[in-house]
Formats: C-alpha cells, structure tokens, sequence
C-alpha cells in the first residue's frame, strides 16, 4: 500500500523521467499544485524537467497559473541544495537556462550545500554560452568560492579552457591570482591537470608563477609531469 501510495504522489516526476510530456502535461492541467510537489530526493518536478532538457515542459510548468501564486525557484532546493537553475547549468541548455533567469528571476548566484553556484557547474561541464552570458549579461558573480574555496577561474583552468580563462579574466573581474583552501591558484591547477598552454595564458594575463601553495610548492612543482613542466617553462 505505500509503495503504490508513493508511486501516485510521485507520478508527475516519473512520467516527466519518462519523456512522457504529454501526460505529464495532462496531469498539471488536472491538479496543477503538483508542480509543487517533492519527491525524496526534495526535487521537485521542474528540476527534473531540467535534467531531461525538456524545454517543451519547463515552458509547461512555470506558465503563470491562478492556483499557483508565486513559484519562487530560489526556494526549490534539493537535499543537496540543488535548484532548478543549477541543473541547467550542468545540463547546458542555455534555452532553459536563459528562461528559468529572464522568467522567474532565478538568482544566478544561488550556491549548493557545498557553495557551489551555477557558474561554477558550467565551468566544469565546459558550457561557454552559459558562461558567457552568465558573466557579461546576468552579471554573475565571478568570485565566488564553493567551499573548497574553488573560484570560476580555478574551475576553468582545471580543465584548460582557453576560452573560458580568457572570458573570466577579460570580463569578470577576477583575483586571478586568487588562492583556495590549499593555497593553490589558478595556475597550479592549470599545471596539475596536465594544461601548459592554459598556464602560459594565465601568466600571459597576469599570473604570478611563482605563488606558493600550502605545502611551500609552485605552480610548476605540481604540473602532472615533466614534460608539462618543460613546455610551461619554454613558453613563459
């Protein structure tokens, strides 16, 4: 009995997992307060709408609806502190992305339970289009640190994205210099992750080679390995 009890509470999520948008559909139009609903993750159906990158249903359900006063998408976090917008951050549908902002007026610098904003996530799934827009249009904040004390720019030198590096220096106002909770930079991170042409950038753009980390190391003492090293040092 209460695993079919579950099932019915939860039917709206499963039939959005599905890709059942028609239904999905129909069963807003009949009980519209559903959109509200959570399940035991704490998603509710609009975050999973999002992590299908099903645009045609997120349009569906933040449509303004009399029994629904105010969706605040701020406040439709997961167990994780997850909200619709961060999905779509990690996703990379700037359609979405770009609607969740422009119609509900998501805070693009909401931060997870481990600080983590949504800049942070398009960063690492390497979606320059959120980023940039993110950065030169929503005005995101570029400074941030999750705890880690990861900042976009750490992120972005962490899987070598030239453009990304350029964009966050250029126009995002960034310590690019800024270190983490290990005293690391953005450049040692560049480095350890085996990218030469994304450190020569960075000093290219002001970084500081010779910044040491907690453990008294460099830059170029943490490069993944000596050829790494090597290009970084004939490039510099």
């Amino acid at each position: 009995m209460t695993d079919n009890n579950t099932e019915d509470k939860y039917a709206l999520h499963e039939a959005i997992r599905q890709g059942k948008t028609l239904l999905a559909k129909h069963m807003i139009d009949t009980d519209a307060k559903q959109i509200l609903i959570k399940d035991d993750d704490d998603r509710s159906p609009l975050h999973w709408a999002c992590s299908m990158n099903n645009l045609e249903l997120v349009e569906y359900i933040i449509k303004p609806r009399p029994t629904i006063k105010n969706l605040d998408i701020d406040e439709m976090e997961d167990a994780g502190g997850w909200t619709p917008l961060h999905i779509a951050a990690s996703v990379g549908n700037l359609s979405i992305f770009e609607l969740l902002v422009t119609k509900l007026d998501a805070d693009v610098n909401e931060t997870t339970s481990t600080g983590v904003a949504p800049i942070h996530l398009a960063i690492s799934k390497n979606h320059y289009d959120i980023v940039k827009r993110l950065v030169e249009d929503f005005k995101a904040s570029c400074r941030v640190k999750d705890k880690k004390g990861f900042t976009p720019l750490h992120r972005a030198a962490a899987i070598g994205s030239q453009p990304i590096i350029k964009l966050l220096v250029e126009k995002g106002k960034v310590n690019i210099n800024a270190k983490d909770n290990e005293g690391w930079t953005a450049l040692h991170h560049a480095l350890a992750e085996g990218h030469g042409d994304a450190g020569v950038l960075l000093v290219s753009l002001g970084a500081d080679a010779t910044i040491e980390n907690v453990d008294g190391d460099t830059p170029i003492k943490v490069a993944v390995d000596e050829k790494v090293a090597k290009y970084f040092k004939d490039h510099i």
